[in-house]
């Protein structure tokens, strides 16, 4: 048995801990790590939903700006005396604000590797400005491996931001496969208590959108198709949406002006996100863009008709499942129009629940790399 001092002591960092992709991500990587061969700690600047999953898998969580705004210098001081009293050995950090704030307590002050990941491409998402794009390629130079979670995300490190590629790693993100349910029998009853507990007619085909209210995700165009649906006289459909989010009161308030409020849930933040897909019909993804998007895949997993915007990321994914319809981004009339025929011609073709993604898709092989990496075993480069 290997005592305390053999552990890789790991310390995860993120801006925030809402319900959102790399949140969600770092949950599944901590909670599921060997803690008889890692110590995980988890830091965000501001905490969200998973603050109280973290806690009660007795797992050390910090809050940088819990009290207080703390200074850049403050902030510096606060981590490295996580560092000292975990005796961090590995840091993995999520997103810009923790990459750039790090170089002090993970460089400058300790020695600890350093492993920085990013989503997606980030001349993509309108929150990093040139400024800010900018100290982020001075800050990569100070770190040990840059990790993308997809082809593009990693091609952008390599041509974008001149990484060098020995220091570029890819670890697709994994799905839970386990607790998707494929008995029709076991499957129907489940989604009959679900659609009672949201208060929806069993016959009505459910759509569903699984992201955070923010911009990327383009909630505003799909509600644009929901009106649509409805003045071609089309009522048979209903609409769930769980998440939170800084965008989530623009899309109430636009469902309320819409008069569609009968026609759409909104369900806040859910961690029963694969029961949820259980009990959908379609599943629609319209973002502007995506780095590797978890929902498409457990979509498909799980048998339901996907169709998505033609964007990075989600291009990817369905191009890798090999099914699933495309529509052209921020298009409410087409998208309206291909969920109607969604709609029109929902059960007449078996769902296909016989596809299973390959193993760099799923949790197994997905954790199988990350204990890799931070042993510094894994070798998956460009």
């Amino acid at each position: 048995m290997e005592n305390n001092m053999q552990k890789t002591n790991v310390l995860f960092m993120l801006p925030n801990f809402d319900t959102g992709g790399s949140e969600k991500l770092v949950v599944d990587i901590v909670s599921r790590l060997d803690r008889s061969k890692f110590s995980p700690v988890v830091c965000v600047f501001f905490s969200g939903f998973y603050e109280n999953k973290i806690r009660e898998l007795n797992i050390p969580f910090y809050v940088i700006h819990k009290d207080k705004i703390r200074s850049k210098l403050a902030t510096a001081l606060f981590i490295n005396d996580i560092i000292k009293k975990h005796k961090v050995d590995v840091v993995n950090t999520h997103h810009a604000s923790p990459l750039i704030q790090g170089i002090i307590p993970f460089k400058l002050l300790n020695r600890v590797k350093w492993i920085h990941t990013e989503h997606t491409r980030l001349d993509l998402d309108p929150n990093i400005t040139p400024w800010i794009l900018m100290i982020e390629k001075i800050c990569l130079r100070f770190v040990d491996i840059c990790l993308g979670i997809s082809d593009g995300v990693c091609d952008y490190f390599a041509n974008e931001l001149k990484v060098n590629k020995d220091k570029i790693k890819k670890i697709y993100n994994g799905v839970d496969v386990s607790r998707f349910i494929w008995d029709a029998s076991e499957s129907n009853m489940l989604k009959e208590k679900y659609r009672k507990d949201i208060n929806i007619d069993a016959q009505k085909v459910v759509i569903g959108t699984f992201a955070n209210f923010r911009e990327q995700k383009n909630h505003k165009c799909l509600i644009e198709a929901i009106h649509k649906i409805t003045e071609t006289g089309c009522n048979n459909f209903h609409l769930v949406l769980p998440g939170s989010g800084p965008e989530k009161e623009k899309i109430e308030q636009q469902v309320c002006d819409l008069k569609l409020a009968s026609k759409v849930s909104f369900l806040g933040p859910r961690s029963d996100i694969p029961e949820l897909m259980n009990m959908i019909d379609i599943y629609c993804l319209p973002s502007f863009f995506e780095g590797l998007p978890f929902s498409l895949i457990e979509a498909a997993v799980a048998g339901k008709q996907v169709i998505a915007t033609d964007v990075i990321g989600n291009r990817d994914v369905v191009k890798a499942m090999g099914r699933g319809q495309l529509v052209p981004s921020d298009d409410s009339k087409m998208l309206a129009d291909v969920l109607v025929a969604a709609i029109h011609t929902h059960g007449e073709e078996k769902p296909n629940t016989d596809w299973r993604p390959d193993k760099q898709y799923t949790m197994d092989g997905m954790m199988e790399s990350y204990a890799a990496l931070f042993k510094g075993e894994f070798t998956n480069g460009l």
